[in-house]
């Protein structure tokens, strides 16, 4: 069995590593970054941005990003090789609709779906810092014919710890999104509560820590607001198809949040922002709420450093940042008193 592995972001990576120990040397990697790419084979890994060297494929693992409109996935069902009996499963959050438009697609290239060619959607699933890997929590399957969803049983059966077949494979596309979704409005209600509790002079942590003592309730912690790739972009897949002032509300209730803690902040102020990362303990800057506010913070009129303890200063310095190392040496440059604050990215609206 040849196994390929559409896309190598975080997702598609860590698919990829996994099924590279269950099926040694039947796996490859393919994303059309090529510094990406290059970076892996450096490291060792079976991978390439050559769609032409990937020749008699069994199984398409698809996990780009979508783009708005699934463009991404199209581009690369363009160019892939596909051979009469090969399993296509697209694992990438989609817009609802776009298994459809794949099915469209493959037909109008004279595949038939549950004879020349099987997909499936089997949405991933993971929480970066709690899941070790994409394959440690049940999984959505759908498909347009039986024959689809009995290869895709096969695939993947063994690997996770269930697979919750649905009969209609929107279902399996709309649950990923609305999955997203709903963590979405959760986090904009804690941050209201939050902020309401902030005004009031409340501990937030001591209120949720009492009502979390219901079994069946979680009232969520805050961050810099809803940041990393996945929930602003399904909010937005939802929204585009579901119009709702509840879901429009949270969209324009984050925003709010997000301009309190720099409103709060003013300017002419030493800043110190602690937590960068998109969410705590994932080392990773891209689609983060902690650096949007160190450049509206910036752009107010304040000096800002940052800290975070998963990333060295070295680190936080080449990404274009000060760091809090720094802040004494640049204060014995300085003449005037200037009003110091630190952030915290889980206490946000209180300035210590």
């Amino acid at each position: 069995m040849r196994i390929c592995v559409v896309g190598l972001g975080n997702i598609g990576f860590n698919l990829f590593t996994y099924l590279s120990h269950k099926f040694p040397g039947e796996v490859q990697g393919v994303d059309i970054n090529e510094s990406r790419v290059n970076e892996l084979q450096h490291q060792g890994y079976r991978v390439t941005s050559d769609y032409r060297a990937l020749t008699g494929i069994d199984v398409w693992l698809m996990a780009p990003s979508t783009g708005n409109q699934g463009q991404n996935l199209f581009s690369a069902l363009e160019q892939m090789i596909l051979f009469p009996g090969s399993l296509i499963s697209i694992e990438s959050t989609l817009p609802p609709g776009t298994m459809i438009r794949i099915r469209e697609f493959l037909e109008k290239k004279g595949f038939d779906l549950g004879t020349d060619i099987f997909l499936i959607h089997v949405p991933h699933r993971v929480m970066f810092g709690v899941d070790k890997t994409v394959c440690d929590t049940p999984r959505v399957m759908g498909a347009f014919t039986n024959a689809c969803l009995e290869k895709g049983r096969q695939f993947y059966t063994p690997l996770v710890p269930q697979v919750v077949e649905v009969s209609d494979i929107r279902v399996a596309e709309l649950s990923k999104v609305v999955e997203n979704v709903k963590r979405y409005v959760d986090v904009a209600f804690a941050q209201e509560i939050y902020s309401y509790c902030i005004d009031q002079g409340m501990d937030y942590d001591e209120l949720k820590r009492a009502v979390n003592s219901k079994n069946n309730v979680e009232l969520l912690g805050t961050d810099w607001g809803i940041g990393g790739e996945c929930l602003p972009k399904d909010m937005n897949f939802l929204r585009t198809v579901c119009h709702s002032t509840l879901l429009e509300g949270a969209e324009q209730a984050d925003q709010d949040y997000r301009d309190r803690i720099v409103k709060q902040v003013g300017s002419g102020k030493e800043v110190l922002v602690k937590g960068l990362s998109y969410k705590s303990g994932v080392k990773d800057l891209k689609h983060s709420r902690g650096v949007d506010l160190v450049r509206a913070l910036e752009a107010a009129g304040n000096s800002v450093w940052v800290e975070d303890p998963l990333f060295t200063s070295k680190e936080l310095r080449g990404a274009g940042f000060k760091t809090s190392d720094q802040i004494d040496q640049e204060n014995k440059n300085q003449d005037q008193v200037v009003e110091k604050i630190v952030l915290d990215r889980h206490d946000a609206l209180d300035i210590k």
